[in-house]
């Protein structure tokens, strides 16, 4: 890092902490970064300046916590799958044969890639055991009120518009939902907002106050589920196994079966054989329906029991799929 700061690919700084101390350096796209950007793009790089005024908006930015955030995350899992030799993160179509982190999307290059159809902090696919897994991150910086965060999850179904297919980005989805909140406490109250929808989309949470020596690669994640067999705490790779295994390309199989099926505007996720089995009871259902508080829902404790299967090997990574209609 600090020799491509020296050759001007990077551009470090440390920023001002008002309660006195350092920020760790700060690491952004150097000048002579962006021209190599440009040059392989085929394209004209910014002006200086004009690069510059970028810098300064990315480090004042009230986002910036949440980038850093959501950063941490996916480089986390690469560290992961370093350090324990899964294999470093491989980009290209000839690192199918590791394991560990193979996709890492930024939020504006798969918003973009799905019509601004849903609007994720960062996509992912990994691979463990023959098992691979597509995800969508949310990172919960515990600043929004839980509903509004549980609410997100209504983005990944359908449009919402009247006399439309309701489930028209389920049907397009490459992968499930993962929630990274702030605290246990806080995850505890999400998941009671989040029982209360049917979402055909699988949803599985975790809060970085567990702590696991293997970060979010770790045995962490719980299912959004009233079936206690499918709520217990598993590691990232062992998620395909708890939602009815994935495909060859990291896809649910819940969202590549309902993928399969002719789209109607009167589709019922009530009725979906293809949804997910959530373990959603009629009551809580028509208590979400009314906006009647569950908050009093009750959770059940994680399982230490686990199941594991396998799938092949993938042809195309996640993003070279046919961009949706």
């Amino acid at each position: 890092m600090l020799h491509l700061a020296d050759l001007g690919v990077l551009w470090r700084t440390q920023p001002y902490r008002a309660e006195g101390g350092s920020k760790p350096f700060h690491y952004l796209l150097g000048y002579r970064g962006v021209e190599l950007r440009a040059a392989h793009n085929g394209t004209s790089p910014p002006r200086p300046a004009a690069h510059a005024d970028r810098l300064r908006r990315i480090l004042e930015s009230p986002r910036l916590g949440h980038l850093l955030g959501v950063n941490q995350f996916f480089a986390e899992l690469a560290d992961y799958s370093r350090r324990v030799g899964l294999g470093a993160f491989a980009a290209g179509e000839r690192g199918f044969a590791r394991e560990g982190l193979h996709t890492w999307r930024s939020e504006e290059s798969i918003t973009e890639f799905y019509g601004n159809k849903i609007t994720p902090d960062g996509y992912g696919c990994w691979h463990e055991h023959g098992r691979w897994l597509g995800f969508f991150l949310e990172h919960d910086t515990g600043t929004e009120p839980l509903r509004r965060v549980a609410d997100k999850i209504d983005r990944y179904t359908g449009s919402g518009k009247p006399y439309t297919d309701r489930l028209d980005v389920a049907r397009r989805l490459a992968g499930m939902v993962l929630i990274w909140t702030s605290s246990a406490r806080r995850e505890q109250g999400l998941r009671k907002a989040l029982q209360a929808k049917h979402s055909s989309v699988p949803v599985a949470t975790a809060s970085r106050e567990h702590g696991h020596p293997d970060g979010p690669a770790g045995e962490v994640w719980s299912v959004v589920t009233v079936v206690p067999e499918q709520a217990r705490r598993v590691r990232l790779g062992e998620l395909p196994t708890v939602i009815g295994g994935t495909t060859d390309d990291g896809t649910p199989r819940v969202l590549a079966e309902l993928a399969t099926r002719p789209p109607s505007p009167l589709d019922d996720d009530d009725d979906d054989e293809g949804a997910y089995l959530d373990g959603v009871t009629d009551e809580m259902r028509e208590a979400n329906r009314r906006g009647i508080d569950v908050g009093d829902l009750v959770l059940t404790d994680p399982d230490p029991d686990e199941d594991t299967t396998s799938h092949g090997t993938p042809a195309r990574q996640p993003w070279q799929r046919r961009r949706p209609a």
